[in-house]
């Protein structure tokens, strides 16, 4: 046996499955959820540790918040992509209320993105309504990526690096201080 097939496999660490909802039921416009499985009070602190939160109204807020992302017009409230939402949400791995509440933000973007430009492709209206739901599509989109970039930003800082080169000005020379673009200067 060769010494490569002896080492063990390079395994990324397994993340525990996120939390899922089931809804309930809706009365008049309120969707109510409850746990897909027995175990009530386990399911909530699954929920709030996904939410990166303790309290039990900021998880029926964001619960809520979903629930109307996902649902378009003429269509029911779908577990599935409130489910696919919260998983989305659990990568961000929200350490605060702030931090959960852009996560949310990134995910309801998301949603609405993906459900206009679904309409793109088979939605009626005609060829009239493409350059409207695409450049709406394209909107979403650069939000999603800007909410993903301050997300990052809220992360890491926002940690400027300054780079320091030794140069000699001796009497009588100049200086320039910052970055210089040489090709501004040629002509096409």
């Amino acid at each position: 046996m060769s010494k490569i097939e002896s080492l063990p496999a390079r395994r990324r660490p397994r993340r525990t499955p996120p939390a899922t909802v089931r809804i309930k039921g809706i009365q008049g416009n309120v969707v109510s959820f409850g746990s897909p499985g027995p175990a009530d009070v386990a399911w909530r602190k699954q929920l709030k540790a996904a939410f990166g939160t303790t309290s039990d109204e900021f998880v029926d807020m964001a619960l809520q918040h979903l629930e109307r992302a996902a649902r378009m017009p003429s269509d029911a409230s779908s577990a599935l992509a409130i489910n696919g939402a919260i998983a989305m949400i659990t990568a961000f791995d929200p350490k605060s209320e702030v931090e959960s509440a852009l996560a949310l933000q990134a995910a309801c973007t998301h949603m609405a993105a993906m459900a206009v430009m679904s309409r793109i492709g088979g939605a009626g209206g005609g060829p009239q309504r493409l350059p409207g739901l695409a450049s709406a599509s394209a909107k979403l989109l650069r939000a999603y990526c800007t909410q993903i970039e301050t997300y990052r930003r809220l992360r890491g800082g926002t940690e400027q690096n300054i780079r320091v080169e030794h140069v000699h000005v001796h009497s009588g020379g100049q200086a320039i201080v910052g970055a210089i673009n040489t090709r501004a200067n040629e002509i096409d």
